[in-house]
């Protein structure tokens, strides 16, 4: 489709502009790297709705397409966060995963895996779209937190090295704030994901959590992210430790969406999530 190949080539350009934005601070490349953006989230939304009017359910129900919903939502958020912010550092750690991201789904999954596929019948329901696309929303602003604690840790890094005037990241706490508000943005969606998920459970298998091995990951990445949110409000945490703990929290994201799948086909564990 058209569309996402645009996106995908729109990604690979916005994230060398605001790589260059960040090396050598040009505003008008920075504004560049924002518009392409733009242009690639709009790009990557037709895809979406091209595929999903193909396969003539919502584009949400293959690990192909929740890659795509994954990286639209991680465009999305960080844009929102650039214009609340009014800062386009953080696009040089982000763009660049977004990108990552949508090469993994685009040459790591088979082709004939990518085909739209009809959908199964106990994925036939309103809640999927409720399920799994606040999932994509999380997961794209728990990217743009780790891309945020990256920045906070290689600008520390710079800072002792060379000294806090001599660097070419943003200031500490502007990528510490720039941190936070991603994951607190996240934060809502990824409850939210869970708890539409436990109710389509109810109303799909008559209980509301199994502890099937996908369902417990979720619960061990939505307690990393209220852990960050805790330390930071009653503790005063700030900097490097929930830096360190997005960056960890991110893993464990991505251990969600592709590693319990693979560990479980691997040991041969039953899991109603592994597709």
């Amino acid at each position: 489709m058209a569309g996402l190949t645009v996106a995908y080539f729109c990604l690979l350009v916005a994230g060398i502009a605001y790589i260059v934005h960040l090396r050598w601070g040009r505003r008008i490349i920075g504004y560049g790297g924002t518009g392409v953006s733009f242009l690639g989230l709009v790009a990557l939304s037709v895809g979406l709705i091209q595929r999903g009017i193909e396969a003539g359910h919502w584009p949400l129900a293959s690990t192909y397409e929740f890659s795509l919903a994954f990286v639209w939502g991680t465009v999305l958020v960080y844009l929102l966060l650039e214009r609340v912010m009014d800062t386009r550092e953080g696009g040089a750690f982000t763009l660049p995963m977004a990108f990552l991201l949508y090469t993994c789904a685009r040459f790591g999954i088979p082709t004939s895996a990518q085909a739209p596929q009809p959908l199964l019948p106990a994925l036939r329901s309103l809640w999927l779209q409720l399920h799994a696309g606040t999932a994509a929303v999380a997961y794209g602003a728990f990217a743009v937190a780790c891309g945020g604690g990256v920045m906070y840790l290689a600008g520390e890094f710079a800072s002792r090295q060379r000294g806090a005037g001599d660097t070419i990241f943003p200031s500490l706490q502007l990528s510490d704030r720039f941190t936070y508000w991603a994951v607190a943005f996240g934060y809502p969606f990824m409850s939210l994901s869970i708890l539409t998920g436990a109710i389509w459970a109810q109303v799909a298998w008559g209980r509301y959590w199994g502890w099937d091995i996908k369902e417990t990951w979720a619960l061990v990445t939505w307690l990393i992210y209220t852990l960050f949110l805790h330390l930071r409000a009653i503790r005063g945490w700030r900097g490097r430790p929930v830096a360190v703990l997005s960056v960890i929290g991110f893993a464990v994201v991505l251990f969600t969406f592709l590693g319990v799948g693979w560990l479980a086909r691997r040991v041969g564990l039953e899991s109603l999530h592994v597709y």
